[in-house]
C-alpha cells in the first residue's frame, strides 16, 4: 500500500505544479442545422446553424466536391462575428455543376484551437431537365357500323305543267255574228278619213316643194340676172 500512496502523492504534486487548462476555456459550438445531410439543393441556399465560443475569434464556411480522398475546400464566407441559431451564409449554387457536395463549418478560437463540423451528401441540382407531365393518350375512336342500304328508288322525272289550251269560239259554242250596219259605216268612214289624211299630207309636201323651187328660182333670178345681162352686152361689143 505504501508504494501506491507514494505514487498518488507524487501525482497530486505534479498537478499543483503544472495546472491543466480548464476545459471550459475551450468550449464552443460549431453546428450546421440546415441543410441536412443528403438534402437536395437548388439555387441560393440559406445555411443556418451556430458558430459561438467564449474564446471566439472567427468562423469560416466552406464547400467541396464529395468523393475525393483529399477534397479541395472553397470558402463561402469568413466572418468575425458569432452566430447562434441563425444564418451563417447564403450559398449560391447556381454557378456550380450539378453533383454531390459537402459543407464544412470551422470555428477558430483565440487559443489557436479549431472547432469544426461537416455535412455530407448534399445534392446540387440546377440544370437537370425538368420532367414533363405525361399527357393522356387520346382514346381511339371505334368504327361505327353503318346500316346496310337497300336498293335506291328510281328517281321520278317530273314534266313541266302543260298550260291549258285557250278557248276558241267553236269550243265555247258561240256562232260568229255578221257586222251590223253601223259597224260597216264606221269602218268606211275610217277608211275615208285615212285617205283624206294621206292626201292632205301629200298636198302639204307638194306645196312645200313648190315653194322651195320658187325660192330657188327667185334667188337665181336676183343673183345671176345682172351678170347674165353684163355678159350679153359684152358679147355684142
Amino acid at each position: 500500500m505504501r508504494p501506491f500512496a507514494a505514487f498518488s502523492a507524487l501525482l497530486c504534486l505534479l498537478c499543483l505544479l503544472f495546472p491543466v487548462p480548464s476545459a471550459a476555456q475551450e468550449e464552443g459550438l460549431a453546428i450546421i442545422t440546415s441543410p441536412a445531410p443528403a438534402q437536395t439543393l437548388i439555387g441560393v441556399v440559406n445555411v443556418q446553424g451556430t458558430a459561438a465560443s467564449p474564446n471566439f475569434q472567427r468562423y469560416r464556411l466552406e464547400y467541396a466536391v464529395q468523393g475525393s480522398l483529399e477534397p479541395e475546400w472553397f470558402s463561402i464566407v469568413e466572418i468575425a462575428q458569432q452566430v447562434t441559431n441563425g444564418t451563417l451564409a447564403l450559398w449560391d449554387t447556381t454557378a456550380l455543376p450539378d453533383g454531390v457536395y459537402q459543407l464544412r463549418l470551422r470555428v477558430f478560437l483565440r487559443s489557436g484551437a479549431v472547432l469544426q463540423t461537416v455535412v455530407q451528401g448534399l445534392n446540387v441540382i440546377n440544370r437537370s431537365p425538368t420532367a414533363l407531365p405525361t399527357l393522356p393518350q387520346p382514346a381511339t375512336a371505334r368504327a361505327t357500323e353503318l346500316p346496310t342500304l337497300g336498293p335506291s328508288p328510281t328517281p321520278l322525272i317530273q314534266q313541266p305543267p302543260t298550260s291549258p289550251p285557250r278557248p276558241t269560239i267553236a269550243s265555247l259554242g258561240l256562232t260568229p255574228q255578221p257586222p251590223s250596219e253601223g259597224q260597216r259605216v264606221a269602218s268606211q268612214a275610217a277608211l275615208v278619213l285615212q285617205a283624206l289624211q294621206g292626201a292632205f299630207c301629200n298636198g302639204a309636201l307638194f306645196t312645200l316643194f313648190a315653194f322651195a323651187l320658187f325660192g330657188v328660182y327667185r334667188l337665181f333670178q336676183v343673183r345671176l340676172r345682172p351678170r347674165l345681162r353684163r355678159w350679153l352686152s359684152d358679147g355684142e361689143r
